[in-house]
């Protein structure tokens, strides 16, 4: 499993996930694609591609050979949700994939939401689809465990048979996204969008043929567009099963991978069992898919592994829209503030500007994100008034705060409709965020706003000690005090062992302000 010197990676230059999986299937057929590090099984370029495919017709057959037919996925990162994933797009079918972590009652309401008819679903997941049933067969859905399924299906040894054809503008995959409050809301990429974020994943990255990348994220999410574009590169993937610390640490020293794909919640727990004065590892590239990592915590990473982490800048809708690869995360070594929040330059297909898609902001001004490119969603699933608010002249709106520098790097200041009003006055939340986390006992802050009858909002922090350290209030108070203006001073402080995250590694406001409305009615 040792990296071979580099062959020339097969440019995604098709438009449809089929053929993608088609081209690399033939370029790379005897090499290994697929590694499962649970139970040991290994599966061939040509392996997987002949999986896929059979996958594809086998689905394609089960939905009545209804083209645009919704397949939901309900399961963990194994070669068979793989297969499945890939199979469904190859068949011209949509692909929606659901986050084991919501309860039974949001995934019933993404099921209705997307029409979906065909459930599939891993065996871990049995007793919960049975307790789902009844509710699943009101709503005429027909749930298949999917490893049965895939284990009937052949890997090596029959012909290959394509699978049933698939167009550019055809839907490839609803992608849940804002996760747990309100009505569900679906981004909808096409096999034409979706191959335009693989294109820009392939020209920024730079693995070789046979490269090694160790997975322990779940594939559910639209961020398994990575491994994809992992294997179009003809790198090698390490399935390493639910993500646990010992676990990572055992699977880099057992298999020497080169890459993976980690949030910063990952990296607080992997650094507590790292120890201090470790040798280096072979990781050479730590892809971090959240621009709002705190300093302190780049730099310990840093002090660990080396200048190994790049880091993605995209949005469900616009995937891949920036990245800023491992080498200029030498910067935070002399300058870890100034880093704070880069997220680099622009990907080839895309492009980034501040303020009005019409009229650009300067470089350096501070305005809201907007995107433009093939990779952008095609809209939200039957949501077309939120869909005309969030794409206007072909630039999609990100909500997203930030400036560009004269080398043309993006650098997320935090989102717009995240300001404070309190008394009549703006506060940025990043800005108090910035102050808090330069006190040295703080390991990392999140302020949000919280409901006032006398002054509209107040400014609330919740904060996390570095461990050992002792936070108060008071202290705090008096550290911002010589910091901040007063109105951007956190009135209400809550020391919490770990800040509430997303699978993506963002800070669930929502959590924060319940929390901190529970401690100041305490």
């Amino acid at each position: 499993m040792d990296p071979i010197p580099p062959s020339g990676p097969c440019p995604p230059a098709a438009t449809t996930v089929a053929a993608l999986i088609e081209q690399a299937g033939t370029a790379w057929a005897h090499r290994c694609a697929l590694l499962d590090a649970q139970d040991g099984r290994r599966y061939s370029f040509a392996q997987w591609r002949q999986a896929v495919s059979a996958m594809a017709r086998r689905l394609y057959a089960l939905s009545g050979e209804k083209r645009g037919a919704r397949i939901a996925l309900l399961g963990d990162a194994t070669a068979d949700f793989l297969f499945a994933d890939h199979g469904i797009m190859c068949a011209g079918l949509v692909r929606v994939a659901l986050d084991p972590a919501l309860d039974t009652a949001e995934l019933l309401a993404q099921l209705r939401d997307a029409g979906a008819r065909t459930l599939l679903y891993c065996g871990h997941y049995a007793a919960r689809i049975q307790d789902m049933r009844p509710e699943l067969e009101r709503l005429g859905i027909a749930a298949h465990p999917l490893d049965a399924l895939a284990h009937a299906i052949p890997a090596g040894g029959a012909a290959h048979e394509p699978p049933p054809a698939c167009m550019p503008d055809d839907v490839a995959a609803l992608n849940y996204t804002g996760g747990t409050t309100g009505a569900p809301k679906a981004v909808v990429h096409t096999h034409a969008s979706y191959s335009a974020v693989l294109r820009n994943i392939v020209a920024v990255r730079s693995p070789w043929t046979g490269d090694l990348m160790l997975n322990m994220r779940p594939l559910w999410p639209i961020a398994a567009v990575l491994q994809l574009a992992h294997l179009l590169q003809g790198g090698t993937l390490i399935l390493g099963g639910n993500f646990e610390p010992v676990r990572f640490i055992e699977l880099v020293e057992r298999y020497r991978p080169t890459c993976t794909s980690l949030v910063p919640t990952h990296l607080v727990r992997i650094l507590k069992h790292w120890p201090a004065g470790r040798p280096a590892c072979s990781l050479t590239c730590i892809e971090v898919g959240a621009a709002a990592m705190p300093p302190a915590l780049l730099q310990q990473a840093v002090d660990a592994f080396g200048p190994v982490f790049s880091v993605i800048y995209g949005l469900t809708e616009a995937p891949w829209s920036c990245y800023r690869p491992p080498g200029a995360t030498a910067g935070v070594l002399a300058d870890p503030e100034g880093t704070h929040g880069l997220v680099g330059a622009a990907t080839p297909g895309a492009t980034i500007v501040i303020g009005d898609g019409a009229a650009p902001l300067p470089a350096g001004e501070i305005g809201e994100v907007l995107i433009r490119g093939a990779h952008l969603m095609q809209g939200y699933w039957q949501r077309p008034e939120l869909t005309a608010s969030a794409l206007r002249d072909g630039w999609f709106h990100t909500g997203d705060l930030g400036s560009l520098d004269c080398q043309g790097r993006l650098r997320i200041l935090g989102r717009a409709k995240a300001v404070i009003r309190s008394g009549g006055k703006s506060v940025q939340p990043a800005e108090v965020e910035q102050v808090l986390s330069e006190h040295p006992d703080v390991l990392e802050a999140a302020v949000v706003g919280i409901a006032d009858p006398e002054w509209g909002e107040i400014v609330a922090a919740a904060v996390v000690p570095r461990p050992g350290a002792r936070l108060h209030g008071e202290a705090l108070a008096a550290f911002c005090r010589t910091r901040l203006s007063s109105h951007k001073r956190p009135r209400h402080y809550l020391v919490m062992t770990a800040l509430p995250r997303s699978h993506y590694g963002k800070v669930l406001t929502r959590k924060i302000q319940d929390a901190i409305s529970a401690d100041r009615s305490g």
